[in-house]
């Protein structure tokens, strides 16, 4: 097994965790397992696995039941359909190499002003808050036009690895977006191996800029 993908996992679980505790969530890290201690905040998993040999009563006994619960079966080796569970998606574990340096156009959000600006421009207001601005290994990245922001995404460094995510493209294209996002992590986290997870017109765009894939993952929910 490639050591990234173990690597974009943990990643993944470090940038999930370090949401929940911005909202005060309790959360626990387990060998196999991150689990939060309450619901998750929208759009973010109860728990993600963090190794293949995870079964499906060792992660349902781990997170609160009822609705919308959710689980990150981070290598695909779940199946939660006869727990109650639907798959909500199927996605791909991707990487990057290290960018050589170059300029980059784009910005770290660093005010809590310009972090409300990049959360409605992304959709994500109150979800992603202010208190991830203190954290040393979160950065916001933003690009702008004359009409604000224009794209943006959220780049955490984790040992080695610096994971990509919630990229969002508002007046220029996927594509555009994801060309850039190499040389904007190189700018902030110098020499870092690039890992995320995209599916639908977010895959297409980053593969279309260089990232290879590293494997499947579902994402599962309870109605």
């Amino acid at each position: 097994m490639d050591s990234r993908l173990r690597w974009a996992v943990r990643n993944n679980a470090s940038w999930c965790d370090s949401v929940c505790r911005s909202h005060g969530i309790k959360t626990t890290f387990g060998p196999d397992l991150w689990v939060t201690a309450e619901r998750s905040p929208n759009l973010y998993p109860d728990a993600v696995t963090l190794s293949e040999r995870m079964a499906e009563p060792e992660v349902l006994t781990a997170i609160a039941p009822g609705p919308r619960a959710s689980v990150k079966d981070s290598y695909a080796t779940l199946d939660l359909g006869d727990h109650g569970f639907d798959q909500l998606f199927e996605a791909r574990w991707i990487t990057h190499d290290p960018s050589p340096a170059q300029p980059s156009e784009w910005t770290i959000v660093r005010s809590e002003d310009d972090l409300a600006e990049w959360t409605e421009a992304a959709e994500l207001t109150g979800i992603l808050i202010a208190e991830l601005l203190q954290a040393p290994e979160v950065r916001f990245l933003a690009a702008h036009d004359q009409h604000g922001v224009s794209a943006g995404a959220v780049a955490n460094l984790t040992g080695p690895v610096v994971g990509v995510s919630n990229v969002f493209a508002r007046t220029i294209s996927h594509g555009e977006a994801w060309a850039a996002i190499p040389a904007a992590v190189n700018a902030v986290f110098p020499d870092a191996v690039l890992v995320g997870y995209e599916h639908g017109t977010g895959l297409r765009a980053a593969t279309a800029a260089g990232f290879r894939d590293l494997g499947p993952l579902r994402v599962w929910l309870a109605p």
